[in-house]
C-alpha cells in the first residue's frame, strides 16, 4: 500500500470512527440509553465533544453551540446571515418543515429535538445534499446549518464551492481566511487535497470545504452558523 492510499484510508476510517462515536453518544441520551454514560469511555467522548452529558434540552444543546462558537467569531458585522435557502435567526422551524415538505425530503429529529437530520435532498441547480443537519434554538429561529454533498462530477462540486464565494462575498462581506486553489486541476492534483474558505463575522460563521477522497471522489461541506446578539454588559 502506497503512502498516498494509506493516508486516504486512515482519514476516511477516521471519519468512520467519529460517525459511529457520534451516533453512541446520541443513543445514550435517550431515556433507555442513558445508563451507557456511566461507562467512562462514553462520558469522555460526551464530554469531549461538548455536550451536555445527560441532557437533551434544546436551551443547553444551543447554550455548547454558541459557546463553542465564540472562538471562531470575528469583530465586524456580517451584511446577511444566508444558509441555503433559508436566514439564520430569521427563519422559524415552521418555515423550514414547509420546505422539508416541498422538497419531499427525508428528515427527521435528531437526539435533540431542536436538530433535524435529512438525507439525499435534491438541489435544483446543485449537487445532491448527501446528508443535512438543521438545529434551531429555543425561540424556534434557524440557527446553524450543517451539510455535504457527495455526488457530481468534480467540475460540477469546484463550480459550487466557487458559486458559493461569490455569494457569500456579495451579501455576507470578504472572506476573512482561505485556504488552496480552487480549481479541478488543483483538487484531483493528490488525495487529501483540500480547499477551504472561511468567513467570520461577530454574528455569523461560514466555512466552505472541498476534500478530495481519492477514488470515492471529491465532497463539499457547507456549514453556516449564527449568533444572537449579546445582551449588553
Amino acid at each position: 500500500m502506497t503512502l498516498r492510499r494509506a493516508l486516504v484510508k486512515t482519514a476516511v476510517s477516521i471519519a468512520a470512527v467519529a460517525a459511529i462515536g457520534t451516533a453512541v453518544i446520541g443513543v445514550a441520551h435517550t431515556p433507555w440509553g442513558r445508563p451507557l454514560l456511566r461507562l467512562p469511555l462514553l462520558s469522555a467522548l460526551a464530554k469531549h465533544a461538548g455536550c451536555p452529558v445527560g441532557q437533551i434540552a434544546p436551551a443547553a444543546f444551543e447554550s455548547v453551540r454558541t459557546h463553542k462558537l465564540q472562538g471562531d467569531v470575528g469583530s465586524a458585522a456580517a451584511g446577511a446571515h444566508p444558509a441555503l435557502d433559508f436566514t439564520l435567526g430569521e427563519t422559524q422551524r415552521a418555515d423550514v418543515e414547509r420546505w422539508v415538505t416541498t422538497q419531499k425530503a427525508d428528515c427527521k429529529a435528531g437526539f435533540v429535538p431542536s436538530v433535524l437530520e435529512c438525507q439525499d435532498i435534491a438541489s435544483p441547480g446543485a449537487s445532491k445534499l448527501s446528508h443535512l443537519r438543521l438545529q434551531f434554538d429555543a425561540e424556534q429561529r434557524l440557527v446553524s446549518v450543517d451539510l455535504f454533498r457527495s455526488e457530481g462530477a468534480p467540475e460540477a462540486l469546484v463550480a459550487r464551492f466557487n458559486a458559493l464565494g461569490r455569494e457569500l462575498d456579495a451579501t455576507v462581506g470578504p472572506a476573512t481566511s482561505s485556504s488552496g486553489t480552487p480549481s479541478v486541476a488543483f483538487m484531483l492534483k493528490t488525495p487529501l487535497q483540500t480547499v477551504t474558505r472561511s468567513y467570520s463575522y461577530r454574528d455569523y460563521v461560514a466555512r466552505t470545504l472541498l476534500l478530495n477522497l481519492g477514488k470515492r471522489g471529491l465532497r463539499l461541506r457547507e456549514q453556516y452558523q449564527w449568533l444572537p446578539p449579546r445582551p449588553p454588559a
